[in-house]
């Protein structure tokens, strides 16, 4: 029992740890720079050096910024001031609800125009589209939670003009073939459904959702976000090839902080896909014990474990039975 324990533990551990690793990757200028160029329609024409050095401002904020109302950010008041970003109101979770953070958020200006333009975005990873609830609900949640909460910290009292538009970027690591290596875009539309009355897009066109759902990286060659992100977060790729993609196909040099991250979600991904490939043997022995009454050690021959493998899954069976039975 206590093994079990222990290993459930050390793969939620890893799995925290591998999220972390995904989250500091993304949070790289460098590849906000990409996201930003290849998803916001606002940066197609600046150069990825330009939305580096001239669009995004301050650092990027990692799991600090609530969602809802009711409680302070995640450092609390010690820091509450350094972590404002441009008047960015980063108090966004409700009591009832619990704390639920931004995964990345900060804010970007289009420069060059004769009245700056100043967005908001968030990016949120996703293990997989394997949730509860439609994932959509929940961007749709976010995206007006950021607007919401722009009130007396961006704009005052009833000046909605300055209402800045907002991002949230969805990146889906593990989906289906069918959904796989596709980006859904989000907005709102104008719609005539009696006369002809125009409003400027700029008043309505607020807010934006981007669902990426990415594939195995030999698959994406035909988009270079898709093809970017597969190659940057895959769990399998060795991190000396994903540098050499990266700098021959995108130009990104690799710092030692981004080879470290690499490095190690390459380690945490092996672990991750090695317990969840146990579990998949356990839950086919279970399946031959109750629908052919085979004993635990006959179920495991019939699968085909490997005799090294044997005593440790038979070990990890007997405590998934013990905790059944006790629980």
């Amino acid at each position: 029992m206590k093994n079990t324990i222990s290993k459930m533990i050390d793969t939620t551990s890893k799995e925290a740890q591998y999220d972390a690793c995904v989250k500091r990757l993304l949070s790289e200028k460098i590849i906000l720079a990409w996201i930003l160029k290849e998803c916001v329609s606002e940066f197609k024409c600046f150069t990825i050096p330009q939305i580096m050095n001239e669009c995004i401002e301050g650092e990027p904020k990692i799991s600090s910024i609530a969602v809802a109302q009711d409680e302070l950010d995640y450092q609390e008041d010690s820091d509450y001031n350094d972590s404002v970003i441009s008047g960015m109101n980063v108090e966004d979770t409700s009591v009832r609800e619990g704390s639920i953070y931004y995964d990345i958020r900060f804010s970007a200006i289009v420069p060059d125009t004769k009245e700056p333009v100043q967005l908001i975005i968030n990016i949120e990873a996703q293990k997989s589209d394997k949730a509860t609830y439609p994932i959509i609900k929940r961007a749709i949640y976010y995206v007006s939670r950021m607007i919401s909460s722009q009130k007396n910290t961006v704009f005052l009292k009833s000046h909605y003009e300055k209402i800045r538009k907002v991002y949230s970027i969805w990146i889906q690591m593990d989906v289906s073939a069918k959904k796989a290596n596709t980006i859904t875009r989000y907005r709102i539309s104008e719609e005539q459904v009696v006369g002809n009355v125009t409003e400027k897009e700029s008043n309505y066109d607020l807010l934006t959702i981007l669902m990426i759902r990415l594939d195995s990286a030999d698959k994406t060659e035909n988009n270079r976000i898709l093809r970017l992100l597969s190659v940057l977060l895959s769990a399998d790729m060795e991190p000396k090839e994903k540098k050499t993609i990266l700098e021959k196909d995108f130009d990104i040099q690799m710092s030692e902080a981004m080879s470290k991250e690499a490095n190690t979600m390459c380690n945490l991904g092996e672990g991750i896909y090695e317990k969840a490939e146990q579990k998949t043997r356990i839950d086919a022995i279970l399946n031959l014990m109750k629908s052919l009454k085979l004993s635990a050690e006959e179920a495991i021959l019939a699968i085909g474990v490997p005799d090294e493998d044997r005593q440790s899954l038979l070990d990890m069976l007997n405590d998934k039975l013990a905790q059944e039975i006790s629980g």
